[in-house]
């Protein structure tokens, strides 16, 4: 894409500002990442910033700090948790996927500040991270194929996302668990099929408590406004994909195990449920 001033400006004027007026002896990093970093922004997009300090508690939280007419959704990520991340030993997907966290960070973050060299010294493994062949074991999952017709189209729609974890993972890339990170899983869909399934997760997020707003739902209602429905539909897919996997609350399972949807069609679901997960597989 190419630089616009303005944006660059604005840019500028962000981090002076935020430099000023959020660094601490504490602080070892400052980082913009996202869609700002990776000069794919758009009128809506919050600018997303990562900050390391020495003391976070608890290891990550986030933040949204308003700033002129958008917003800077901030993470403060504990430094020995990140270190112990990066180094940790890899024994499940939990590991690929906490490990991806970074990889996806440090792809094509911006360095804001950085204190004794910080980002050399303990990012730059993310930089050239090559995943080990005998952990692809880990993505290699089936289960037994459901028969409800809604049921079994997602589970072939999470076999096809292990095979992009697998793409990635071969390539040394980041993994992450949300349809919408895999541009392979977009489809075209009609504006109001997204409506409506829109107007439905949001009944049925309504009954959750959560500390923040789920950063799907978010992703959701921003496409919505840009008319980008492909992009909609599939953040709706995961909020849905959450939801339901919070009230079923399976034994332990990997996030996006596939015999997760055999155990959904086996389970009986709210009316409510059910409309949802039709609309978004049928």
């Amino acid at each position: 894409m190419t630089e616009n001033p303005v944006e660059s400006e604005f840019l500028e004027d962000v981090k002076n500002w935020f430099l000023q007026n959020h660094i601490e002896d504490t602080v070892r990093a400052v980082l913009l990442i996202g869609s700002w970093a990776e000069d794919r922004a758009k009128k809506l997009s919050d600018v997303d910033v990562l900050i390391v300090k020495e003391d976070q508690t608890p290891f990550i939280q986030n933040v949204k700090i308003p700033y002129e007419e958008r917003i800077l959704d901030v993470w403060y990520h504990n430094e020995d948790y990140m270190k112990s991340t990066i180094n940790k030993k890899i024994e499940n997907l939990g590991d690929i996927y906490q490990i991806s966290l970074y990889l996806s960070f440090t792809k094509s973050c911006k360095i804001w500040y950085e204190k004794d060299n910080f980002v050399q010294q303990h990012l730059q493994v993310c930089k050239e991270w090559q995943w080990q062949p005998e952990h692809r074991i880990y993505i290699k999952m089936m289960g037994e194929p459901p028969n409800t017709k809604w049921a079994a189209r997602a589970y072939e729609e999470n076999l096809k996302l292990l095979s992009l974890y697998e793409n990635r993972f071969d390539n040394g890339q980041a993994l992450t668990h949300r349809l919408k990170d895999y541009v392979e899983m977009y489809e075209e869909i009609e504006e109001e099929k997204v409506i409506d399934l829109y107007k439905k997760i949001v009944s049925l997020y309504s009954h959750i408590k959560s500390e923040r707003e789920w950063t799907e739902i978010t992703d959701a209602r921003k496409a919505i406004q840009e008319k980008n429905w492909s992009l909609a539909f599939v953040s709706l897919k995961d909020v849905l994909y959450y939801l339901l996997k919070r009230y079923i609350s399976p034994p332990s399972m990997e996030l996006r195990d596939p015999s997760f949807w055999k155990l959904a069609e086996e389970r009986i679901l709210p009316q409510e449920y059910i409309r949802a997960l039709e609309l978004a597989y049928l």
